[in-house]
C-alpha cells in the first residue's frame, strides 16, 4: 500500500479543510506533550508556548510564511482561546452560584458578588507588531518541538507490514537556506571553483518514512556536504526491531548491513556497484546466499562501533523490465520462504518515498527555509514536519471505512500546488508585493540584453 492508498474520500474533505483547517489541526494536535514538558515554567504570557507552537505549525502549511501573517494567525488562535476561556470562566461562576445556593450556612455581611476569574493576559488584544512573536519563537525549546514531532508519528493505522516487518524508507534531499552570516558558517556550499561566491547555504535533510501512512518517522539536518550515511547512522536506532528498511545504492555498504544486523532489522538495497563476494549456497536461479568480507572502516562511522569480519547476505540478480541489463539486489533477509520475486517487488515500492519528499518539500514549501539562524531554521523544519504528520493523520481519520484508492494525491488538497517563490541573488525569499524588489517575472518579458536581477523558481 502506497502513502496515498485509501486516502481519498470525497471533494467534501477539501472544502471542509479550506473552511476550518485550523480547527482540524487542533483536533489531532498532541497538547499533552506541551502540558507535561515543563510544569515549573508556568508564566502567564500572552504569547504562550502552546499558542506559539500552534502558530508555527499552522504557518508552515501556508504560502505566506512571513512574521506578519504568523501574527495574524496567532490572533486567530488567541481569539479562539478567549472564547474558550470566557466560556469556562462563566461555567465556573455559575457553578459557584449553584454551590452557594445549596449551602444552607447563614452568612453575615454584604451580599456576595460574583466575578469572572480570568487572567488579563488570556483576553488581552494582540498587537500587530511582530517583535513579541519573534521573541516567543526563540523561547520555544527545540527539544519540546522534537517531543511533539515524536508524538505525531505514533498511533498510525496505515503502516505497512510485510511478512510481519514494518516497512520504512530512507533518502536524503537538499534544502536551501537564507544568506545570513550564521547559516553560512554552518551550511556554506563549498565549490570546486574557489572564486565562486554566488551559492547560498544549503542543508541536507535525511528522513526515514513509514511506508503506507507516509508519516515522517525521524529526520536529521546537516550541511549538504555531510554524507547521508553519517546521518542515517544517527537515525538508525529509531528503526524498530524486526523492521524493514528500503534504501538506494548508497546504502549498499558492509557497515550499513552490519548495523542492520546489530539493531535487529532487515534492509533491501540495489547492488549497482561491483562487489566482491563468495557464494555460500544457491537457493534458485539468480538467488544466492553470499558472504561479504569487511574492507576499510568508513569515515562516517563512530570508532566505537565494532564491525564483524564477515557477513552473510542474500544476493538476487534479474533482468530489467526492458531486458537491457542485469540488475542486482542485496538484502539481509535470509528467510528462504520469502521468494526472490517478492523481495524484488517489495524493493520497487521504494518509489513511495519520492512522493513524500515531493509533498514535504514542494507542496509544503520547505525547499527554502526562511529562518536566519540555525536555531530558528531547525524549529521551522520541525514545525513543518509536525504539520505534515498531523495532516496525514487527519486524512487517515477522514477515510476510515473507504475501500478504494485515491484518483489523485489527496495531500495536495491541503495546499496550492506550483506556487511561485521569489528569491533574490542571496537566496532571500520575499513576497511579490515587497517594495524595492522586482515582482513576478514573465518569461515573455525577459530580455537577453537586460536580464532581471531576480530569479523565479517554481516549487
Amino acid at each position: 500500500m502506497t502513502p496515498n492508498l485509501s486516502l481519498f474520500k470525497s471533494n467534501q474533505l477539501r472544502e471542509f479543510l479550506r473552511i476550518d483547517y485550523l480547527k482540524s489541526l487542533w483536533s489531532v494536535f498532541p497538547f499533552e506533550v506541551i502540558n507535561n514538558y515543563d510544569k515549573k515554567d508556568r508564566r502567564d504570557r500572552v504569547y504562550s508556548t502552546e499558542n506559539t507552537i500552534m502558530t508555527m505549525v499552522y504557518s508552515s502549511t501556508l504560502a505566506d510564511k512571513t512574521l506578519e501573517n504568523a501574527v495574524d494567525i496567532f490572533k486567530q488562535i488567541h481569539d479562539n482561546q478567549i472564547d474558550l476561556v470566557l466560556k469556562n470562566a462563566n461555567e465556573a461562576m455559575e457553578q459557584e452560584k449553584a454551590n452557594d445556593l445549596e449551602d444552607l450556612t447563614i452568612r453575615r455581611g454584604p451580599k456576595k458578588k460574583y466575578k469572572l476569574k480570568v487572567s488579563k493576559s488570556k483576553i488581552i488584544e494582540i498587537s500587530e507588531n511582530t517583535a513579541a512573536y519573534s521573541k516567543a519563537r526563540k523561547r520555544v525549546s527545540f527539544e519540546l518541538l522534537q517531543n511533539v514531532f515524536y508524538k505525531t508519528r505514533e498511533d498510525s493505522n496505515l503502516n505497512v507490514y510485510w511478512y510481519g516487518m514494518e516497512t520504512f524508507l530512507t533518502d536524503g534531499t537538499y534544502v536551501q537556506m537564507q544568506d545570513s552570516k550564521e547559516l553560512r558558517e554552518i551550511y556554506d556550499v563549498v565549490s570546486v571553483n574557489a572564486n565562486y561566491k554566488e551559492a547560498y547555504p544549503q542543508g541536507l535533510l535525511q528522513s526515514i518514512i513509514r511506508q503506507g501512512s507516509g508519516i515522517i518517522h525521524d529526520y536529521a539536518l546537516a550541511n549538504r556536504h555531510v554524507s547521508e550515511l553519517s546521518l542515517i547512522y544517527k537515525l538508525i536506532h529509531s528503526i524498530p526491531a524486526k523492521g524493514l528498511l528500503l534504501a538506494d545504492d548508497l546504502y549498499n555498504s558492509f557497515a550499513v548491513f552490519a548495523l542492520a544486523r546489530k539493531n535487529d532489522f532487515d534492509i533491501i538495497v540495489p547492488g549497482k556497484r561491483l562487489r566482491n563476494y563468495k557464494v555460500i549456497r544457491q537457493i534458485a536461479d539468480g538467488d544466492e546466499i553470499v558472504e561479504l568480507t569487511g574492507n576499510e572502516y568508513p569515515k562516517w562511522l563512530s570508532k566505537e562501533e565494532v564491525l564483524p569480519e564477515k557477513l552473510l547476505l542474500r544476493r538476487l540478480s534479474f533482468m530489467s523490465l526492458d531486458g537491457a541489463e542485469t540488475m542486482v539486489i542485496y538484502t539481509t533477509i535470509l528467510n528462504e520462504k520469502i521468494l526472490k520475486s517478492e523481495i524484488i517487488l517489495k524493493y520497487f515500492t521504494r518509489w513511495d518515498i519520492e512522493i513524500t519528499i515531493r509533498e514535504v518539500k514542494t507542496i509544503m514549501e520547505i525547499n527554502v527555509l526562511r529562518g536566519k539562524t540555525d536555531d530558528i531554521v531547525r524549529k521551522e523544519l520541525a514545525a513543518a514536519l509536525i504539520a505534515y504528520n498531523l495532516i496525514r493523520k487527519i486524512i487517515a481519520q477522514s477515510t476510515e471505512g473507504t475501500a478504494f484508492s485515491p484518483k489523485r494525491d489527496i495531500i495536495q488538497e491541503f495546499f496550492e500546488s506550483n506556487k511561485e517563490l521569489y528569491i533574490d541573488r542571496k537566496g532571500r525569499v520575499y513576497k511579490r508585493w515587497s517594495s524595492g524588489r522586482y515582482g513576478k517575472i514573465e518569461k515573455e518579458n525577459i530580455k537577453e540584453d537586460n536580464p532581471p536581477k531576480t530569479r523565479k523558481t517554481l516549487s
